[in-house]
This record gives structure tokens, C-alpha cells and sequence, in this order.
């Protein structure tokens, strides 16, 4: 039989893989599966059964020192041992490894045959060799253990094959080892042997776990995520593993700090550049130099590559291929070669001189370029290539920028940055380096290096061309900063220009529409009119951007099919998600509109879909968290919509994306208001650096429009809020599409007017939801929205009872539950008031609004029933493991795991910033301050035994569990209310 045995196939429960040691002290771990093989057929031998066991693995997977605990295990137990090894020299010499085992018995019995070593005579040495063992098996079991059989001579294999049959009858436990590579005559002699019922084991590479463990050993702490990382570079293998560990020991490169071992230098050990150098000088230089060649070219390389490279053809390189296989330094994937140990590929690269090697990546870097459509690859070896002293390398860098702006700005900007650098400032070229690098660093979201290099080269006189390039650029910061009234400026003066060129032009008008967009300007209907006229002539940017700009207006109008069919098309026949930050985002832009119409369900499988790589560190990345923190906040899920509006929050502040960074304020102003919590809700909004309108507004339009007002009304009641409220009344008249958004927005604007005694708002506002309602009879939330409206402007409590059943929002059915009771109570319905106000603190409860719930506490107390009367939670702890959140809970599980932030992120599909932010919530509520703190913790309260992991699917079922299939179809976060009665 066969088996491939992993270090994952026995391990301590909740703990680290167990070990083993040798009598010579090397600990021994992940081989524990191979190690109750070896361990059954030792007790088969002293029963009296012969067996067979074959061990095979890479050079350094730990064989030998399988092996040695073997013989040591067998010695306790009173076995006559056997054990030796072939080497190089052995080949030349017949039976050399078993001679060398069976020793001075065998060497005595053998020494008056004169022709014992002649080629004839091999069956006499068989036939003497199995009369010693069978002596031997009569006083006792006997272990041969023989290891590097690669090496062996043919006539010992030749005794192999016979001596295991011969000897079945007698306590002979066989334990033969031989390197997986390269394939030679022990690998037929083990395919042979199997068939005859011997165990063949593989030793696997060592898996995270065992390797883990074998640093704790070393370093007497856990590894951090980098020494983690440097070690995974051994691919598992347990030498390898092992020179590292003593590399790091002997150049003090490690230290222990807050309980982590981390790496104290970036450095790869000597220890390391040795070991690769030994590897090397056993090679020919043929096959050196492809090495070498191949270390430059990446993790994987192709053949073609290497021989590109090195002038050849790959049929050439064969030999060369063939004779690093057999090292176990390279090996082959299905469409590529690869190191085997990435650790010594970066240890071959290193070792090569640096100007050797910067010579080499810009070779294999202009290489790529020249084969096009492989800029991305292409850049990284062009940067590492270029220095000061080399002007040559400049155009490269040049030309992989250019094709790298649109599909990968980052790299783009990185390239371009570079080459600016590298640029003396008199150099005729230095002007175009500049607009490019201006242009690229945009694209990337770093919009402040952006400005400083677009305003630098904008104080000095320029050519026209190069002039509108940088107004462009600052067009897109302004944009994003939020400072939308500028940016269409800096793009009309760009438009202004009679001739321009034609891609300038659309990227001018894709800026312009942004910035009118967001400030409801009239120009920006004509203007997005004229590309949709001939969106031919323009490219798909701009012409996403004229669909986007008009889909703004209709839905602002309250035309809400048109606005949704202009946004599917512009999704559909757009360029999809874009890496560049210039350019609009229509899917996104489609998510916010369902989530205002509360499709919630089709407005997450959008965030799924576009949120990937492209976005990260770029404003639509602050988009996304924005619009995860207003899907949880309409759910009722206060906790993860705050983690989520503070990671959109700290995108947006890094990029110094101010516009996004005001957008997210005002989401968190609604929560804080939702929590109860007046004076963290005014703090945001008076944060927010830019006023509004502005284009980030539409992820979060209902916030950005009323939370200012209903801050003012909750903290310093209605009248004082009364000025804010007739502009939103005033502004209802020319867009009634500012009501979309939130289902109990009408609701409030009616109710707070009727409190600041002007009945005339009121009905307009409940007039423009019925309006909104009957346009869209598709829409529920619409419908309730005007029920709830028209209920509070006419005191009618049919309406409201509808509103109260209909709403699919759980907060704005409370609201509407709570408005109907108040109503009851003033018509002296003492029951009826009672009733719907117990109905409106269960859904205030449901969703977590604190400051609701207290006031319907004390209406109900003024119609006379006590707390005792109604059914109070639970008091959740603030401190403690349990004051954690269930998704704070399954982040700390998969932290205790050993994942890094960017791990958890990727396995609860949210952000690393909300990552972080759970973190930091978790380590305030249990008063600690590390990470091997909080793995203590987790491990104490994990359920049944169970481990880390085990937890953290658990809470991460439970917590995805709430997060998706509980969603009610179309919740709304709505404002929150007065403490004072609602009038």
C-alpha cells in the first residue's frame, strides 16, 4: 500500500502537533502517522511476523531522522539492529550498505571466501547474509534499517529484493529509506517490494503547524506573521526549516517581543547563502547559470523564459533541467518551473552580485514589454532594475507605466513615481514625467502627491497639452476631496480650449460630470445629453459617466425605473469595475440606489461582486465599507454597521478623500443618533470637512441630507431645527427623489413640522411621498413610506396601522407602531396605546435603538404600566468575553488561529480596516493589549474542547447567520427621534 502522510493527520487536541526526540535529542515533529507505522511494525517483528516498511521524501524531509528515533525505539525494545547507509562512493561497491550494517559478524563469516567481492559471487553474499539474519531471528527480532538507498549498488538492491520474501517466515522488521529524487533503481526495487505488501510512506512537506512549532521550540515564543512568512519559504521541509532556524540563532536575527518571536532584520541568514552555494557548486555551471537566470525571473518561470534569457533554445536547457530536478533544486508544475524551496531562490538571488542582477531584471523586464500584454510583470523587475546612474532604463519605465495605467494605476503610479525620480530636472523629458506621474498617482488614490505635483508644475508656465492634464488631475482630487464646485471649474477650463484632443476631452467631461453631478448643477444634464447623443465619438468612461450623471438627475426627480435602467446600462455597457480612481463606479452607484429602495438582497450580491483587489486604496474602497455600514444599519445591526462606517471612515481619511470621509460622518452621525448617543452624532457631523452636495454623497444620500437636521431636532427639539427643515421642504419641490433613501424620512419631516406648528410642511411632505408611491407601485417600501406619512399629517390611524404592518423596515415599523399609539393615547384609547407601543418597543429593541426604547418606557409608564409589566433583555455585559459582539467573537477566533488582519478579512469577506476596528473592540472590552492574550482568552472559552478554529466557524455561522439570512427584505436605518412626545 501507499500513503501520503501529511503533519495535519494526527495532532493534540486544542494544541501544537506533538513531538518526538531522538535519543540524540533533534526533536522530531509532524511525523507522527509515519512514526505508528514504523511503530506497528515493530510490534509484528517482536510477535514473531516479518514486514516490510518503505520511506521515500525529498532531500532534508527528515528520513534520517525517522530512522534514527526507529532504531533508537527499537533498541529499548531489545531488537538486534541493522542499520546502515549507502552513499556516492557505494555504488562502486557490492552489498557496501548492507555490509556496513550487519557489520563485524558478517565481515568474519565471510573473510576465507577469496572471491566475496567478484561479481560471481553475489549469490553466495545473498545466501550468507540471509543465513546471518536468520541466526540473528532466532534469539530475538531483528530491525535493518537502511537508509539512502538512491545511492545503493545494484547488487545490494538485488539482495533487497530477495532477502524481505526469504526471510517472511522469520522476526525480521525491514525499514528501507531512498530520496524521492532522483528517480533511479530503488524507486523499481520499492514499486516491486509494495507489491509484495510492503507499506510505502511518503514524507509530505511539514504543514504551517509543525513548522510553527518548530520555531516556538527554537525562539521559545510563537512566530510573528514575517517570521511565519520567512519560514514558509522552507515549503516544509524540516532541514531546511532547521538551517534557518540556526541562521537566524547565529546572526541574532530574531527577538521576542509582547510573547511574538519577530524578526529583528530583513536579512536572510548566512547560514541560508551557504547552504544554496553548497547546492550550487554540486552543479554544472550549465546548469548554475539557469539558476541563477531562474532565481531573477520570479517563483515560477518558463522555459522559454530562461532560455530567452540565456540565448538558447529550451531543448538546449534540458540537460540543465534534467540535472537540477535530480538536486531537488527545481521542479515542474503543469505550465511552469518553479524553486523548490523558495528560500534558496531567494537565497541564489542575493548571491549574485547587484549589478549582475539589476542587469538581469531590466533584461527579463524589457523582455516582457517587448512581448506586450505582460506590463504588470514587467514592472517589477524594471524598478528593481533601475538606479540613478543608469538613464537608459528610463523609457522602460516609461512605456510599463503606460500600459499599466488603466488595468493596475498602483503599479502604474510606482513606476512613474520612480522614473520622475530618477529624472534630473533639466532633462527635456522631466515635463512629461511629471504629468504622467501626477496622472498615474490619481488613478492610485494617492491624491495629495497628486495635488502637490500637479499645483508645482501648474505655477510655472507650460504647453497647453501638458497644462489641461494637470487640471484634469486636480478636476479628480477636488472631486474627491469633495470640493465639487472647484473640480468642475479645473475641468471647464480643460473643455474651454478650442481643439483638444480627443482622449483629453473625455477625461475632462468624465470629470466634469462627476463634480456637476454631485452639486445637482442644470449644466449636467445637457452635458451628459450631448455624449449619450453619440457615445460613439467618446470613450466607454465618459460615456459611463454621462449614463451615471443622468441616472443622478432621474432619480432626483423621483423618476426611479429611469434612473434604474440608465444605471444597469451603464453597468452593463460600461468597463466594469475600474482600478482607476478618476473614473465612476456605475455598479456601485447601482448598489446604493437598491439599497435605498431596500433590494437588499441583489444590493449585496453587487458588493460581493465588486469588491475585489481593483478597489483597495482607492475612494470606491471607502464606498464599499459605506454601503455595508447602511445594509447593516437598516438591519438593525448597530455594532457592525459603526465598524463598517468607521472603516469607510479611515479609507477615506488616508486618501484624503474628504468628500467620501463627509459622507461617512454623516452615516455615523445616523448611528450614533440610532444609539442614543447626541453628542458622538454632532461630533461627526462636525467633522465633516467639506459642506455638501458633493459627488460621494450618493452612497449614503438620505444620511448626507437629514442628518444635520435631525441631529438639531433630537438635541434642541423641532423649532430650533425649523430652518433646516423648510430648506429640505423647498428642496422636495424641485427634487422628490431626496425621499428615496428612507422609508420614515416623510414620516419625520411631517411629524417635526407638525411639532414646530406648520401644518403646510407637513402635508407637502407626506403629498410628495404619495407622489413617489404611486409613480412606483413595484416598490413596498414606497407605499409605506406614504402610509406612514399621510397617517402622521392627518392623524389618521388607518394609515398608520398600515405603515405600522407594511413597513419592511424594522425600525420604521416601530416608528410607525409608536406613532399610531401616540395617536390612540391622545384620542384616550387607553388600550389600543398601550398595545402599539408595547409593538414599538419590541421592534426598537429588535433593532437596538436604546434611546427609543427609553422614551416609549416612559409613555408607557404615563398611561400607568410599570416596568414590571413588560419584558426587559437581558443586560449584556460590557466587559468580558461575553460583551463581545458575535462578530468581534468569530474575528478572535480566527486571530487565535494565527491569521494576520488581511487573512480575517479575506475569510469574513469584510474589509481589513472593520478587522481592525472589531479588534480593537475586543481587546477595550477584555483589558488586554495583544493578540497572544486574546488567543488565551479565545482558547479558555472555547466551547466543548473545542479549538480556535472550530470557534471561529461556529460564530462566524451564527454571526454570518444574522448578517444575511435573517435580513428583512427592506429595512431602513431612519432617523432617529426627540426625546421630548411626538406631536
Amino acid at each position: 500500500m501507499t500513503a501520503m502522510i501529511s503533519d495535519g493527520s494526527i495532532g493534540a487536541r486544542g494544541g501544537m502537533t506533538p513531538r518526538a526526540r531522538s535519543a540524540g535529542g533533534e526533536v522530531m515533529r509532524g511525523r507522527e502517522a509515519e512514526q505508528k507505522m514504523i511503530g506497528d511494525l515493530l510490534r509484528r517483528a517482536k510477535g514473531g511476523a516479518a514486514g516490510v516498511v518503505l520511506v521515500e521524501g525529498e532531500p532534508g524531509s527528515g528520513k534520517s531522522l525517522l530512522l534514527r528515533s526507529s532504531t533508537d525505539q527499537a533498541a529499548e525494545q531489545g531488537f538486534s539492529l541493522a542499520a546502515g547507509a549507502a552513499d556516492l562512493l557505494s555504488e562502486a561497491i557490492p552489498f557496501f550498505a548492507l555490509r556496513a550494517a550487519l557489520r563485524e559478524p558478517l565481515a568474519g563469516l565471510t573473510a576465507d571466501d577469496p572471491g566475496r567481492d567478484l561479481p560471481d559471487t553475489t549469490a553466495r553474499w545473498i545466501t550468507q547474509i540471509r543465513a546471518h539474519l536468520e541466526r540473528r531471528a532466532a534469539a530475538g527480532p531483528v530491525l535493518v534499517c537502511l537508509d539512502d538507498l538512491h545511492c545503493a549498488s545494484a547488487a545490494t538492491l538485488a539482495a533487497l529484493r530477495a532477502l524481505p520474501r526469504d526471510l517472511k517466515r522469520h522476526p525480521v522488521a525491514w525499514l528501507l529509506a531512498r530520496s524521492s529524487t532522483p528517480q533511479r533503481d530503488a524507486d523499481y526495487l520499492f514499486g516491486l517490494l509494495e507489491k509484495d505488501g510492503a507499506a510505502r510512506v511518503t514524507l509530505a512537506p511539514l504543514g504551517a503547524e509543525a513548522v510553527a512549532g518548530m520555531l516556538t521550540d527554537a525562539f521559545g515564543a510563537p512566530p510573528d506573521q514575517a517570521l511565519a512568512d520567512l519560514a514558509r519559504g522552507a515549503a516544509g521541509n524540516p532541514s531546511l526549516v532547521a538551517e534557518l532556524i540556526g541562521g537566524l540563532r547565529e546572526d541574532h536575527a530574531v527577538q521576542v517581543t509582547g510573547g511574538r518571536a519577530m524578526l529583528a532584520s530583513d536579512r536572510l541568514p548566512q547560514r541560508i547563502h551557504g547552504l544554496a552555494q553548497r547546492r550550487l557548486d554540486g552543479l554544472s555551471k550549465r546548469a548554475r547559470h539557469l539558476l541563477v537566470t531562474a532565481a531573477v525571473l520570479g517563483p515560477t518561470f518558463r522555459l522559454e523564459d530562461a532560455a530567452e534569457m540565456l540565448g538558447e533554445t529550451p531543448a538546449t536547457l534540458l540537460p540543465a533541467v534534467e540535472e537540477a530536478m535530480d538536486a531537488a533544486i527545481m521542479t515542474a508544475a503543469e505550465h511552469a518551473f518553479a524553486f523548490r524551496h523558495q528560500l534558496l531562490r531567494r537565497a541564489v538571488g542575493e548571491m549574485t552580485p547587484q549589478p549582475a542582477r539589476k542587469a538581469l531584471h531590466r533584461q527579463y523586464g524589457e523582455m516582457l514589454l517587448t512581448r506586450g500584454g505582460a506590463a504588470a510583470r514587467a514592472a517589477s523587475h524594471l524598478l528593481q532594475a533601475a538606479h540613478p546612474d543608469d538613464p537608459a532604463s528610463l523609457p522602460g519605465l516609461d512605456q510599463a507605466a503606460a500600459q499599466t495605467l488603466r488595468s493596475a494605476p498602483q503599479i502604474a503610479a510606482r513606476l512613474a513615481l520612480r522614473a520622475l525620480e530618477l529624472t534630473s530636472p533639466d532633462d527635456p523629458a522631466a515635463l512629461s514625467r511629471a504629468v504622467t506621474a501626477a496622472e498615474a498617482l490619481t488613478a492610485a488614490g494617492q491624491l495629495d502627491r497628486a495635488a502637490r505635483i500637479a499645483r508645482d508644475m501648474l505655477a510655472k508656465p507650460l504647453p497647453s497639452v501638458a497644462e489641461d492634464r494637470l487640471r484634469c488631475v486636480l478636476s479628480s482630487v477636488l472631486c474627491a476631496a469633495g470640493r465639487a464646485r472647484e473640480a468642475a471649474d479645473q475641468a471647464q477650463m480643460v473643455l474651454a480650449r478650442p481643439q483638444l484632443p480627443g482622449d483629453l476631452r473625455d477625461t475632462a467631461l468624465t470629470g466634469q460630470l462627476q463634480a456637476l453631478a454631485g452639486l445637482r448643477d442644470e449644466p449636467a444634464g445637457p452635458a451628459a445629453d450631448t455624449i449619450l447623443a453619440a457615445p460613439g465619438q467618446h470613450d466607454s468612461y465618459a460615456t459611463a459617466a454621462a449614463r451615471l450623471t443622468r441616472a443622478i438627475i432621474s432619480w432626483d426627480s423621483g423618476q426611479i425605473s429611469d434612473s434604474l435602467g440608465l444605471l444597469r446600462d451603464a453597468a452593463r455597457h460600461g468597463p466594469g469595475i475600474s482600478a482607476d480612481a478618476r473614473h465612476v463606479q456605475p455598479l456601485l452607484a447601482l448598489a446604493a440606489a437598491l439599497i435605498d429602495l431596500r433590494q437588499l438582497s441583489e444590493a449585496e450580491d453587487i458588493l460581493r461582486a465588486a469588491d475585489n483587489p481593483a478597489l483597495q486604496d482607492i475612494p470606491a474602497d471607502a464606498a464599499l465599507s459605506l454601503m455595508r455600514a447602511r445594509i447593516h444599519l437598516a438591519a438593525g445591526r448597530l455594532a457592525d454597521a459603526a465598524a463598517d462606517g468607521q472603516a469607510a471612515l479611515a479609507t477615506a481619511r488616508a486618501l484624503r478623500a474628504h468628500g467620501y470621509a463627509a459622507a461617512a460622518h454623516s452615516v455615523l452621525s445616523v448611528i450614533e443618533l440610532r444609539r442614543g448617543d447626541l453628542a458622538a452624532a454632532a461630533r461627526h457631523l462636525g467633522c465633516r470637512l467639506v459642506p455638501g452636495p458633493q459627488f460621494a454623497d450618493i452612497y449614503a444620500r438620505p444620511e448626507t441630507i437629514a442628518a444635520e437636521a435631525q441631529v438639531t431636532e433630537a438635541r434642541d427639539g423641532p423649532a430650533a431645527a425649523l430652518g433646516q427643515l423648510r430648506q429640505l421642504h423647498a428642496d422636495l419641490e424641485a427634487w422628490p427623489g431626496l425621499l428615496l433613501g428612507d422609508p420614515a424620512l416623510a414620516a419625520w419631516l411631517a411629524r417635526t413640522a407638525l411639532a414646530a406648528g406648520d401644518s403646510e410642511s407637513a402635508t407637502r411632505a407626506a403629498r410628495a411621498a404619495q407622489v413617489l408611491a404611486d409613480a412606483h407601485p413595484g416598490f413596498p417600501a414606497l407605499a409605506a413610506a406614504a402610509a406612514h406619512s399621510r397617517g402622521v399629517a392627518r392623524r389618521d390611524p388607518a394609515l398608520l396601522a398600515e405603515a405600522a404592518t407594511q413597513h419592511p423596515d424594522p425600525w420604521a415599523r416601530a416608528s410607525a407602531a409608536e406613532d399610531l399609539g401616540v395617536l390612540h393615547a391622545r384620542e384616550g384609547d387607553r388600550e389600543q396605546a398601550i398595545s402599539h407601543l408595547k409593538q414599538a418597543l419590541s421592534g426598537y429593541r429588535q433593532v437596538g435603538a436604546d434611546r427609543d426604547q427609553a422614551r416609549i418606557r416612559r409613555r408607557l409608564r404615563m398611561l400607568g404600566i410599570r416596568r414590571r409589566h413588560w419584558t426587559t433583555p437581558s443586560v449584556k455585559p460590557v466587559t468580558g468575553w461575553d460583551s463581545l459582539t458575535e462578530t468581534e467573537q468569530a474575528v478572535a477566533a480566527l486571530v487565535a488561529q494565527g491569521l494576520n488582519n488581511n487573512q480575517v478579512a479575506a475569510r469574513m469577506y469584510i474589509s481589513t480596516h472593520t478587522v481592525a476596528h472589531h479588534l480593537r473592540q475586543a481587546f477595550r472590552k477584555l483589558s488586554i493589549a495583544s493578540r497572544v492574550e486574546l488567543t488565551r482568552i479565545v482558547i479558555e472559552h472555547a466551547g466543548d474542547g473545542a479549538r480556535p478554529g472550530e470557534l471561529a466557524t461556529s460564530t462566524m455561522r451564527a454571526a454570518r447567520g444574522m448578517t444575511i439570512l435573517s435580513l428583512p427584505r427592506a429595512p431602513s436605518p431612519g432617523p432617529s427621534r426627540k426625546g421630548a412626545d411626538r406631536s
